[in-house]
């Protein structure tokens, strides 16, 4: 069974920056397999919707990741 359709949101995935520096206190991540998931998908293009006046090149990022998943890191080891 896919994992986006069973359970709640819980803790899953452990979240670290590649660059060293700390995550802020205060944040909070969500992960998503825009990859296998139609609902992530969706909601990646639709931040890129909401992104794109602020940074436009994150919104297309966003939409070519999500057209061609194998073209883009995986973001996981």
């Amino acid at each position: 069974m896919a994992r986006q359709i069973e359970g709640g949101f819980g803790e899953r995935f452990s979240v670290r920056r590649v660059d060293g520096k700390p995550c802020r206190p205060e944040a909070s991540y969500i992960v998503l397999d825009y990859a296998t998931d139609p609902h992530a998908k969706g909601a990646i293009l639709s931040y890129a919707d909401s992104i794109e006046a602020e940074n436009p090149i994150l919104a297309e990022d966003f939409r070519s990741a999500v057209a061609d998943p194998t073209g883009w890191p995986k973001q996981h080891s």
